[in-house]
């Protein structure tokens, strides 16, 4: 075997992604190159990707971040543009979402190849929407309606520990902001900041997208909804708590993979539209990138086109990993034989419309933390939405003002 440098990879702790290490045995093989990947989850991914570009450099020669730091530190001049070795190699990037592209470009310029497109869906039990008579909700109204009189015949039929719906709740930018900033919030016409940057978490159109999603979870989801993420609503969803889950498809997809009997019962179809009739689903699309302080750009840039070319894609997915970034992927025949044909559907058809709907900005964390916490406050019933959200407002103001306004 062929002997070349090795490559440290940094990569989020998501189950779907662990196979990397066995599945790039045969990149080895092939080029030399090896590799050792850190799994770190969300908050210590998060601070790991920002030390890499910043006070860590050089450390790892890969790094798969997401859209909402990845633009800051390519900014910077911290990521190495990936666009010369692109047109090199004539590196094919027609069968990557051009919204995922965006999340990983600046100013026409792009940083990193997407690895994964996740998005919301709605994934509902079937048998017990059929028993009590109830359809696939395909609005916001719809899903109010469906969860709380679904939730009333659960009931009524001494089936209380079921509930209408689970979704995440709990506070953080990366748990109940990814909700409500993603797909309840856009689909009320809400923004976080207005035409001159000054924002506008206690607008009209957020307070109306908080009291709906607050008295969603109040009403129809378990008492604990505040303290609920994407990990464990998904287990309690796949354990039978619930007749909704409202989650990016992957998180739903390793439960058909766990042959949990309640993924038998599922459907998967879109998230629901909005009084405007729109969808907004979001979208965190993490990309492979290079720092500018890898030591082996070209050793990480090999391993960058082999994931992303057709087979180790296809292998990603057939591994767990239903939201792959490219498309071929999703069409390979691999695709539906893993997973039933409407979480396949729901996927491709959401990646049309999705795209990122949170502001990418030098504060995001803080402000997402603070935007979080208002959500959750309103949820808990600590506090009113329009409470809540005003308190939010002027600590994200202080928090602008203090680092010199947002970037």
């Amino acid at each position: 075997m062929m002997t070349g440098p090795t490559i440290r990879v940094l990569n989020e702790d998501i189950s779907n992604f662990h196979h990397w290490r066995t599945t790039a045995e045969s990149f080895t093989a092939a080029t030399g190159i090896r590799l050792e990947f850190e799994y770190l989850w969300l908050n210590d991914y998060w601070q790991a990707i920002i030390a890499a570009y910043t006070h860590r450099a050089g450390e790892f020669d890969v790094v798969a971040a997401d859209e909402m730091l990845l633009p800051l530190y390519a900014r910077r001049g911290a990521v190495t543009p990936l666009g010369p070795y692109v047109e090199r190699d004539g590196f094919d990037l027609s069968p990557f979402n051009p919204a995922a592209l965006a999340c990983a470009s600046v100013d026409g310029v792009l940083y990193g190849i997407p690895y994964s497109n996740m998005s919301n869906i709605l994934v509902y039990r079937a048998d017990l929407f059929e028993r009590y008579g109830f359809h696939a909700p395909r609005t916001l109204a719809e899903l109010h309606e469906v969860a709380v009189g679904i939730r009333q015949a659960l009931v009524a039929d001494r089936q209380d520990r079921i509930y209408g719906l689970i979704a995440r709740g709990k506070p953080g930018a990366g748990a109940n902001v990814w909700i409500l900033g993603s797909t309840i919030a856009p689909c009320f016409g809400a923004r976080w900041y207005d035409e001159h940057g000054r924002p506008t978490f206690n607008s009209p159109t957020m307070v109306a997208a908080l009291t709906y999603y607050a008295g969603l979870l109040r009403q129809a989801a378990p008492p604990d909804s505040a303290e609920i993420d994407w990990y464990n609503g998904s287990e309690r969803y796949f354990q039978g708590e619930a007749a909704m889950f409202i989650e990016a498809a992957s998180e739903i997809g390793k439960w058909y993979d766990r042959q949990s009997p309640v993924a038998a019962l599922s459907r998967a179809t879109l998230v629901p539209s909005g009084p405007g009739g729109d969808r907004h689903a979001g979208l965190y699309s993490p990309a492979w990138n290079i720092p500018a302080a890898s030591r082996h750009p070209e050793a990480a840039w090999q391993f960058i086109r082999w994931a992303a070319s057709a087979e180790p894609a296809a292998v990603d997915l057939a591994s767990g990993h239903v939201e792959q970034a490219r498309l071929t992927a999703l069409l390979d025949p691999r695709a539906t034989q893993r997973y039933p044909s409407d979480l396949v559907d729901a996927v491709l058809t959401t990646r049309a419309f999705a795209r990122n709907e949170r502001t990418v900005e030098d504060d995001w964390l803080p402000v997402g933390d603070a935007f979080g916490e208002a959500i959750a406050a309103a949820i808990a019933g600590r506090k009113d939405p329009q409470t809540a959200l005003d308190n939010a407002q002027a600590q994200i103001e202080r928090l602008h003002t203090m680092s010199g306004g947002r970037a």
